[in-house]
């Protein structure tokens, strides 16, 4: 009988144990998995304009943040592991955001300049872009240069350096300076000047969306100089801007970096 009931306590104590290597071996692919799943919903936050067609802009009518920028970070974020999840903040206050720390990233149609780069780190250009101009519909003339438009009466954005520029070529009748693009597009059909500069794709953009009523982009237009547009990190965050530039190289690679700028009218 005792070797019986002996055996019987040591299938018992057999069975105990199975159940407890069975519960911790669960555990532990939970925790695996737990972690695994953590490291894949990595989320950086990023500070964007509300309304920088088509740079980067909040869409009222589906409440997400679009644009080129916006396209480009997304996609950058599936190749390299990180979720990016966007603040509105006004352009002005997007640098300080991201050097304290309310922000980990800036998406946005930002130049990188002597001064921003004092305080801010840069990624590689992600696109470039010139000023581009708008004349009456009516206007059949083609204009290549700003040497076509000699002896005309022009508009453009006050306190840009265009403007500045254009003033120092001392070849056109007026530059007329403007605080919106609306007005110097009203005035462009109404005859008051015969072209009018802002930034070539924020010009698509308009045309697209039906805005530019008696105006037409004047495509093939060569601007006076092209500035680049870039990803804004805190000085010192090399992880962060190291992914975003591995992430623009794989793109640029395989086209998909053109097909957003396509999409966004960023190119001719």
């Amino acid at each position: 009988m005792f070797p019986r009931t002996s055996q019987s306590v040591s299938g018992k104590h057999t069975s105990f144990l199975q159940r407890i290597l069975v519960a911790a071996a669960v555990v532990a692919a939970a925790a695996c998995g737990a972690s695994e799943a953590s490291a894949a919903e990595v989320t950086v936050s990023a500070g964007t304009t509300p309304s920088s067609v088509p740079n980067a802009f909040l869409n009222i009518k589906t409440n997400q943040i679009e644009g080129v920028m916006p396209d480009v970070i997304r996609e950058i974020g599936k190749r390299e592991g990180f979720d990016v999840s966007f603040d509105v903040i006004p352009f002005p206050a997007l640098i300080q955001s991201v050097v304290s720390d309310k922000i980990n990233l800036i998406v946005a149609g930002m130049s990188p300049t002597p001064k921003r780069e004092e305080v801010i780190d840069f990624s590689q250009p992600v696109a470039f872009f010139g000023k581009g101009i708008i004349v009456a519909a009516s206007d059949k003339n083609t204009y290549r240069t700003v040497e076509d438009l000699k002896g005309d009466v022009v508009g453009s954005g006050a306190g840009e350096e265009t403007s500045d520029e254009l003033i120092k070529l001392g070849i056109f009748k007026e530059v007329k300076l403007y605080n919106t693009a609306a007005d110097m597009a009203r005035d462009v059909a109404l005859g008051r000047i015969t072209a009018a500069f802002n930034d070539y794709p924020i010009w698509k953009a308009q045309q697209a969306a039906g805005t530019l009523q008696g105006c037409r982009v004047v495509d093939g237009f060569t601007p006076l100089r092209k500035v680049p547009i870039a990803f804004g990190v805190k000085k010192g965050n090399t992880a962060l801007l190291s992914k975003i530039n591995d992430g623009l190289n794989k793109m640029k690679a395989d086209g998909s970096l053109d097909k957003i700028l396509k999409k966004w009218n960023y190119v001719d």
